[in-house]
């Protein structure tokens, strides 16, 4: 159904009182909130698909639903949990028994209960070294890092550097690298240490962000993550959400926001843009966006990343006393996880390549990908590894909105100077998506705390502007 009050021409009287621009989880959260405060709502998106950066096929994957995109719940996604649990959806434990895998220079090593065996050379640096990235972390912190005392300083570095200048052992050093092109999709010579510091702190320190069985990769939605967003959809009326309706121009006055996607404009009492710093780039604003806005959305790059899922008929993993979790330092430079949920017919092995490993990665052919993936994990879990029953990967920078994944990293110079461009609103524009966030950006979680923080900053000045109109 097409909603009424789409037109060529811009009307004055608003089309709903707040568009949404992006239909991810983070547009989607603030829509529901508007909506349950009674305020009406429009969500355009440029996709054919609802879901944004959470993106789920129900169907066509052998096995059950796929997760191609974000799909962690961490322990401590309060607000996520509470949004899903409300829509209907349950939850699944992620972490599997058994050891974990580290590749580290050709060989294959098991941390059983998440540890290392201490008594390997490079191991008690790598514990050292984890504590000395919290500490710096905590040096920052993440409500605003860009005002902590080192911030120049730290912003003037990349991350490389400081790997560089603090590790001896290159077994240290690899492992940190992967770290960042896991967690950011970069390299660790593209990234300010003063954003790797923020963002280690907003995901509550390395134990948290690299937890596979409990802190950021606790547990999965059945079904897929994407359901958040499909649901509330439903809640506020699928007619309410307009599908490849890709946003090109921003005009705001006193009165309003209109928006356009081509010739079609819809008008709005106040905007909110769901969308990464980069997706955001690709709109014109009138009035010109102040300058802090501007150079950070030309600034702050997407990860580069693919996600590759290779399916089984039975997680002979497991049987052999491994989790599945596994962190590679060599050829592939991937960090993998046991996907599987309880209702899937097959057993999943996923694994996420970013940065660096990326470019090496995205520079192979289709097939040889294929063989050098297959190849790690017939080395990491034996033959039985070689032949999956389904195998698929997704590469986010060829998603045209998205502009890339998992989330935004800043290089030097970025987040000393622009940094609380993030989260400040324009006028009647309102800022979301995961990288708006207070904390956990780059998850689900950030997203929903985006969304539902925008849309209680406009409900606040809508109700105020309703009580003063009332008062006249």
């Amino acid at each position: 159904m097409t909603p009424p009050h789409i037109h060529d021409s811009v009307a004055r009287e608003p089309d709903a009182d707040v568009i949404i621009i992006g239909a991810g989880i983070s547009g989607s959260a603030a829509a529901k909130a508007l909506h349950d405060q009674g305020k009406s709502v429009l969500i355009v998106e440029g996709n054919d698909r609802i879901g944004g950066r959470t993106w789920t096929e129900p169907e066509g994957a052998p096995g059950g639903p796929i997760d191609n995109g974000g799909m962690f719940i961490g322990d401590t996604h309060k607000h996520l949990i509470e949004l899903g649990t409300s829509l209907g959806l349950e939850m699944t434990p992620s972490g599997k028994p058994g050891d974990d895998l580290y590749v580290v220079q050709g060989e294959v090593l098991r941390a059983p209960n998440e540890q290392l065996d201490p008594s390997l050379p490079f191991v008690p640096e790598y514990l050292a070294s984890l504590e000395a990235l919290d500490e710096l972390a905590d040096s920052v912190g993440w409500e605003h890092p860009w005002d902590s005392a080192h911030a120049a300083e730290l912003d003037s570095k990349t991350v490389a550097t400081w790997i560089a200048e603090t590790f001896e052992h290159e077994e240290v050093r690899r492992l940190h690298t992967v770290l960042v092109n896991t967690f950011l999709g970069a390299d660790p010579y593209d990234v300010s240490l003063l954003y790797w510091a923020y963002y280690v702190s907003e995901c509550e320190g390395t134990k948290c962000l690299m937890g596979t069985r409990d802190g950021a990769q606790w547990a999965w939605w059945f079904g897929g993550a994407a359901q958040v967003s499909w649901r509330i959809a439903d809640a506020i009326g699928r007619e309410k959400v307009l599908l490849e309706w890709p946003v090109d121009r921003v005009e705001q006055d006193d009165s309003g926001v209109t928006v356009f996607s081509g010739q079609r404009g819809l008008r709005a009492r106040h905007v909110v843009i769901a969308m990464s710093p980069l997706a955001s780039n690709q709109i014109r604003f009138t009035p010109a966006l102040p300058t802090s806005r501007a150079q950070l959305q030309a600034r702050s790059p997407m990860g580069r990343y693919y996600k590759v899922q290779a399916r089984y008929p039975s997680a002979f993993w497991v049987e052999q006393g491994s989790s599945g979790a596994l962190l590679d330092t060599d050829d592939v430079g991937v960090f993998l996880l046991d996907g599987t949920k309880p209702t899937d017919t097959l057993a999943t092995l996923i694994g996420f390549i970013g940065g660096s490993n990326y470019d090496r990665w995205t520079a192979r052919t289709e097939q040889e990908r294929k063989s050098a993936f297959l190849d790690l994990l017939v080395k990491s879990f034996g033959p039985q590894a070689a032949e999956p029953s389904y195998f698929h990967e997704t590469d986010w920078t060829e998603q045209e909105w998205a502009k890339g994944g998992p989330v935004t990293y800043m290089p030097p110079g970025v987040m000393s100077h622009f940094g609380a461009a993030l989260r400040d609103p324009i006028g009647r524009i309102h800022f979301a998506g995961t990288e708006a966030s207070l904390q956990w950006s780059g998850y689900m979680e950030g997203g929903v705390r985006a969304g539902q923080n925008a849309a209680a900053a406009i409900v606040q000045t809508l109700d105020a502007t309703t009580r003063k109109e009332a008062l006249l």
